[in-house]
């Protein structure tokens, strides 16, 4: 009996042993399934940021045409740096994969586009939180997007023109008035001046290497004197001129360029009683042509060009009446002159130079090295509201040529100055 009971303990303790076996076995993988589990159900608590992540809205909600997607998209720009932190570098990731699904249906489906971008930013899109903590809804006031039939699997392209040519201009009418009784005890005269100012600018650029400018301007002024028995008012300023400028831009601030001006009067000008004007239309006419290196500093603060042209400067003046081309350097019996020379030309473009005031300049010198012609413009624009504005003109000009011309007091020079207040209207 003893050895009965013996084989039979002898029988069961292996089934004794892979029984614990098996036990412990079960219990290992029951701690990880139950390990795998907390760990799941911790995402709840650890990873509230990534269930709250703005990166992913654009997936659940409506598709909208992002603009950020399309420019990147197009862009030939390289990676930005490195990202501050491994969560910022998360996030981009994540963006640039959703911008590929994004630009994917724009590719494929562009009839499921609610809207764009910038429709979107101009609705009321956040209708509040409620009193019981739902959620807030998104409403849209305007309908989808109207897709046109033809679109088949691409995105309309809207193509903008780049703008070469631009104008610009002014017209200003100015007055002045003086009044003097005959009985004044420091004497005087009274007298009435008008000013119409006109002023027109053309230009062309093409954003890279040609400019073109033309610049065409026309100043009429009358004025009345009682010393003047024979005339009711005669003109005190009178001037057309036109100047274009061809560029070429050879490197950043110099150009080369070609430069015209043409210039004359329009009415004619008499002196004091007297029944013979002493300037007319075409008399005299003035033109230039020359080739020449134009400087244009690009200062924030000040602007100004400098043009120069050595022995490249033609110089044309003509008066068609005999009897005035003495008084305008030009020989007996002939009409015309012309002559070679250098040429500088220092501009100043309309600036303020106060918060109330513009300043324009222009100075021109020419000389053929057997006579010299200098001109300075300048011109003060006081603006005492939108409309109204005050100016102050003044001009100097020497011409040695003009033997006609000369003063005992001032020699070849002339001056010329005038301020006047009136309307003027730019655009």
């Amino acid at each position: 009996m003893k050895t009965r009971y013996l084989l039979l303990l002898l029988f069961l303790m292996p089934l004794m042993s892979l029984h614990a076996q098996r036990s412990a076995v079960y219990n290992y993988f029951d701690k990880g399934i139950d390990g795998l589990v907390a760990e799941a159900n911790s995402v709840d608590t650890e990873y509230e940021e990534e269930k709250s992540n703005h990166v992913y809205s654009r997936m659940f909600s409506s598709p909208i045409l992002y603009d950020a997607v399309v420019s990147k998209a197009f862009s030939c720009s390289e990676e930005g740096e490195e990202a501050e932190s491994e969560m910022v570098a998360m996030d981009e990731k994540r963006a640039a994969v959703i911008d590929k699904l994004l630009l994917d249906v724009y590719a494929t489906h562009p009839d499921r586009i609610v809207m764009t971008e910038e429709e979107l930013r101009s609705e009321n899109v956040y209708s509040g939180v409620d009193d019981k903590g739902k959620q807030p809804s998104i409403t849209f006031d305007k309908p989808m997007m109207n897709i046109p039939d033809n679109v088949d699997g691409g995105m309309k392209t809207t193509v903008v023109k780049p703008k070469y040519w631009s104008t610009g201009g002014r017209v200003g009418l100015k007055f002045t008035q003086n009044y003097i009784s005959g009985n004044w005890f420091q004497g005087g005269e009274s007298n009435n001046t008008m000013l119409g100012e006109f002023d027109f600018d053309l230009n062309y650029d093409d954003k890279n290497r040609i400019t073109f400018k033309t610049h065409f301007d026309v100043d009429l002024g009358f004025a009345t004197t009682k010393a003047d028995t024979l005339h009711s008012f005669k003109t005190n300023t009178d001037r057309l001129r036109i100047e274009s400028t061809l560029g070429y831009k050879l490197v950043k601030n110099l150009d080369l360029s070609a430069k015209m001006k043409l210039e004359s009067q329009s009415l004619p000008n008499y002196p004091t009683n007297s029944h013979d004007f002493v300037s007319n239309f075409m008399a005299p006419f003035d033109a230039n042509f020359s080739v020449g290196l134009n400087y244009k500093p690009s200062w924030e603060k000040f602007r100004f060009e400098i043009y120069v042209a050595p022995l490249s400067a033609y110089n044309y003046r003509f008066v068609r009446y005999g009897d005035l081309t003495s008084r305008y350097g030009i020989r007996a019996g002939r009409h015309h002159k012309e002559d070679f020379g250098t040429q500088v030309v220092v501009t100043v473009p309309s600036q303020k130079i106060f918060k109330i005031v513009d300043w324009y300049s222009r100075a021109e010198y020419y000389t053929n090295y057997a006579r010299a012609f200098f001109q300075w413009e300048n011109k003060f624009d006081i603006s005492l509201n939108r409309y109204l504005t005050a100016s102050l003109s003044l001009h100097a000009r020497f011409d040695d040529s003009a033997r006609g011309l000369y003063d005992d007091e001032y020699g070849y020079w002339q001056i010329k100055e005038f301020m006047t207040l009136g309307i003027t209207y730019s655009w």
